[in-house]
């Protein structure tokens, strides 16, 4: 009995191991943003924050697909932030980031980093049906976003 519960619970972690892999390997960053104008760069940052925020809203009545749909979105968005804030930025107008993004660069990037790890284990919980992972998952990014905010935008 023992011998089959271990092997049940081993077999769960590694289909969590390999979900967890599948969603790191999804993580590449879009190569348009290397072509995009400054102006371009910080509108559709904007937009991509203003899609998070409202997934981050309604994300927990998600469940199944749709929850993962919600994840992989903001996978994708977390993955691309740091290169919608190059130096050439700074001065756009209508653009709300301080100036202490660029003079903290890799405090600011590590915070990206840490809302993109939140993003994947919601996936993976989301994949997994765990809803109280999945809200944890939902509060650490939450919080990560406001950590950005208090320090890095103005107004």
């Amino acid at each position: 009995m023992r011998l089959k519960i271990l092997a049940v619970a081993l077999a769960g972690l590694s289909l969590a191991s390999v979900a967890a892999i599948a969603v790191a390997q999804d993580a590449v960053v879009d190569p348009a943003i290397a072509t995009m104008t400054p102006d371009q760069k910080v509108a559709t940052r904007q937009a991509a924050m203003k899609e998070d925020g409202g997934i981050l809203k309604g994300a927990a009545k998600l469940t199944g697909a749709d929850a993962e749909a919600a994840a992989d979105t903001l996978i994708k968005n977390f993955t691309n932030f740091p290169a919608y804030f190059t130096a050439d930025t700074k001065d756009v107008a209508g653009s709300e980031a301080l100036p202490a993004i660029w003079d903290n660069v890799d405090a600011f990037d590590a915070i990206f980093a840490k809302a993109l790890e939140g993003a994947k284990a919601m996936k993976v919980a989301a994949t997994a049906g765990d809803a109280a992972a999945y809200g944890v998952a939902m509060k650490t990014i939450g919080g990560t976003c406001g950590e950005c905010h208090q320090t890095y935008r103005g107004q």
